[in-house]
């Protein structure tokens, strides 16, 4: 396993970091973390969840060890393969709440009920997360009274058709306090989706593209997470 994270780190240190689009630029405390960070936040997971899971999961817990949220929304969970990593940060940093909302139509039976064993099993207690059952396009308006500007970072990882995930962005913006973060998962315009059209054939990265051109807000893309993570930092 050391050897494993020491050859990962070259890797990233050398290949990865270096390759960031965009004039957005994270703290290198942010990446410091990540590096020394455990290789998986879970090594015993239940549930389904591609190869390179363990590095996202790994990042979004740098993310939130860095930025301390207060509120964390996760709108795509599946199984939890990033959840844990709020999670674990989360518990961690003793403050913090995650919300996560998805409608279980990958491989139905799995959320919200895996999701919940995962997150357990990192050590957040279930009184500070939320699973939330449906469709974001609707439970996300719904919550805005409640938390609007009362959110630090907002994953987007749902549909991928390009009119619900710019409604997905969208929606979180109203959520964000100035200068929080709406992380977007599947900009690569590198891979091919099934949910590309004739019409918007790179249907995340052009959702995400319109809401960056739309306000100018800064932003990055993560390429040495697989099929690429974007970053909006929302000024308000």
């Amino acid at each position: 396993m050391i050897w494993k994270r020491f050859i990962e780190n070259i890797f990233l240190r050398h290949f990865g970091i270096r390759n960031i689009e965009g004039p957005l630029r994270l703290d290198k405390e942010l990446f410091r973390i990540f590096f020394s960070s455990p290789m998986d936040p879970l090594p015993n997971f239940q549930g389904g969840r591609v190869k390179d899971h363990p590095r996202y999961g790994r990042l979004v817990y740098a993310f939130a060890k860095f930025y301390k949220p207060d509120i964390v929304i996760e709108v795509g969970t599946f199984a939890g393969g990033t959840a844990v990593g709020w999670a674990k940060a989360l518990k961690e940093n003793r403050k913090g709440r995650l919300i996560c909302i998805d409608n279980d139509t990958y491989v139905p039976g799995t959320y919200p009920e895996i999701a919940r064993k995962n997150i357990l099993e990192v050590g957040l207690e279930e009184e500070r997360f939320d699973l939330r059952y449906g469709d974001s396009k609707e439970i996300i308006p719904q919550i805005e009274q409640d938390l609007r500007e009362k959110v630090d970072i907002y994953l987007v990882d749902s549909d991928h058709h390009y009119e619900c995930a710019l409604v997905d962005i969208q929606n979180g913006l109203p959520l964000m306090k100035s200068n929080g973060l709406i992380l977007v998962h599947d900009v690569d315009i590198n891979r091919k989706m099934v949910e590309a059209t004739e019409l918007h054939p790179y249907p995340v990265y052009e959702a995400f593209k319109k809401v960056i051109d739309r306000y100018g807000f800064d932003w990055c893309i993560l390429r040495f997470i697989r099929k690429h993570l974007g970053v909006i930092k929302v000024r308000k």
